[in-house]
């Protein structure tokens, strides 16, 4: 080797400094420059990362898990009491920032209570300078998280964050950030108050429903199936176009409303067709039913139809000044019978044809269907009596009398209701024989009477 070839003439210089212990090629000066091999104190050493503090020996570890893209993370422990607490300050400039505090973990911690593992959100924005101030949000997710939210304006910028929750709420997580212009200092032991501090401004608290957290009807503007209270129109597969407190069905102007205080008014197509009032039902078009109509609540009247006729038949009430009032069945074929009130006060009932009965009566007189009569004219008894009482129904002479007159004196028959039946005479003399008289006999009822007068 030449020594002006500075041991460029080296055929294998790997293996020479191998064979010198030299180790590979990398050297440098010892200095405190760029370029050179730190050594001593140099600022290089002093203030590099040491591996075994595990990140505790970085100045700002928030600005470091923000560069890197970390959550800065924390324990954060409440007493056994619930209520509220100050978990952080926070510097907020106006127009705007931003910073959000995450808790994971909940109130109680009792095995099998999984609602405990809750999570709880708040989110921090400050306005626009104008007014000059926060807005605080909470976003639950579980009946164990934090329940409110609450800050107090401590100076400028500055601001303690309040929450209330439930007791037993030991070593929760809690993560945080905020924007590169705010700062967030979180507190591992909050201060507590059993209240809301009295000069703290409330927050809004959000619920996520979730089937842990599920939402009542108040929360969704719903109604309970126990029944509640809907405040205005309501459309039932459809629009309401009713408006007012109504009910509408598949057709959005077809279905109930109230019209007044007491009164339900019935609408098909936007046409008031009937009401119902404390009074009843009323209708102002037709009725038509397949079944029966009925009245009353023990013993019922019933208007029905069995569906057979040939003929439709129409029950009618009409009327004029002649005729004030007329209460009419028809069929197709004509009228059947009407009931008439005149104008005098008076009633009519008339029968346009037969009318069959076993018994018919009109006041105390009564007709039975073999044509007798009873009534007062009658003396109170039924005509067939009267008659048979007050009629002759037979005559008859009764037993006869024979009377010899000749040659002698006398005047025969000299007896009221007696009649001469017969005369005799022999063939002598000018005078006759004799006479044969009887009664004359009438019946009235089972008796035989002798008729009266006749004598001289």
């Amino acid at each position: 080797m030449q020594k002006d070839q500075n041991l460029a003439d080296v055929n294998d210089k790997a293996q020479a400094r191998q064979s010198l212990q030299l180790g590979d090629s990398a050297t440098r000066n010892v200095g405190t420059t760029q370029g050179t091999v730190a050594a001593g104190d140099d600022s290089r050493i002093t203030g590099a990362l040491q591996k075994s503090q595990n990140g505790g020996d970085i100045p700002d570890k928030k600005q470091f898990a923000r560069t890197i893209g970390a959550v800065t993370s924390t324990n954060i422990t409440f007493n056994n009491a619930s209520g509220w607490y100050k978990i952080a300050t926070v510097v907020m400039p106006q127009a705007t920032s931003t910073a959000v505090i995450k808790l994971y973990g909940g109130a109680g911690f009792n095995v099998g209570l999984f609602e405990q593992a809750a999570i709880s959100e708040l989110v921090l924005r400050a306005g626009n300078g104008s007014p000059v101030g926060i807005t605080a949000t909470l976003w639950r997710r579980s009946p164990t998280s934090a329940n409110e939210v609450a800050w107090v304006n401590t100076s400028g910028d500055t601001y303690d964050i309040y929450i209330n929750i439930g007791q037993h709420a030991h070593w929760l997580i809690a993560q945080y950030d905020y924007t590169g212009n705010a700062n967030v200092t979180l507190y591992s032991t909050p201060e507590y108050s059993s209240v809301q501090p009295g000069n703290s401004t409330s927050g809004q608290t959000y619920t996520l429903f979730n089937s842990l957290m599920k939402p009542t009807y108040e929360d969704v503007g719903a109604l309970p199936i126990t029944g509640g209270q809907l405040n205005g129109p309501l459309g039932i597969g459809t629009d309401n176009a009713l408006g007012g407190n109504s009910i509408v069905l598949g057709d959005n102007d077809t279905g109930f409303k109230q019209d007044g205080d007491g009164i339900l008014g019935i609408y098909a197509n936007n046409a008031r067709v009937g009401y119902i009032d404390n009074s009843g039902l009323h209708l102002s078009v037709d009725v038509l039913t397949n079944g029966g109509i009925r009245a009353g609540d023990g013993k019922r009247l019933s208007l029905t139809s069995n569906n057979n006729s040939t003929m439709t038949a129409t029950f009618n009430l009409w009327g004029d000044a002649n005729r004030p009032t007329v209460i009419e069945l028809d069929d197709d074929q004509g009228w059947h019978l009407y009931s008439q009130r005149n104008p005098d006060g008076s009633i009519v009932f008339t029968v346009n044809g037969d009318i069959t009965a076993n018994t018919l009566r009109a006041g105390g007189a009564i007709y039975q269907n073999n044509g007798d009569i009873f009534g007062s004219v009658w003396g109170n008894s039924w005509l067939s009596l009267w008659i048979n009482n007050n009629f002759v129904t037979d005559v008859q002479l009764g037993a006869g009398t024979s009377v010899t007159t000749w040659n002698n004196a006398g005047s025969w028959p000299n007896t009221p209701g007696y009649v001469v039946t017969s005369v005799w005479k022999d063939n002598q003399g000018e005078n006759i024989d004799g006479i044969n008289y009887a009664p004359l006999q009438k019946r009235v009822g089972n008796q035989w009477y002798t008729v009266q007068g006749g004598t001289v």
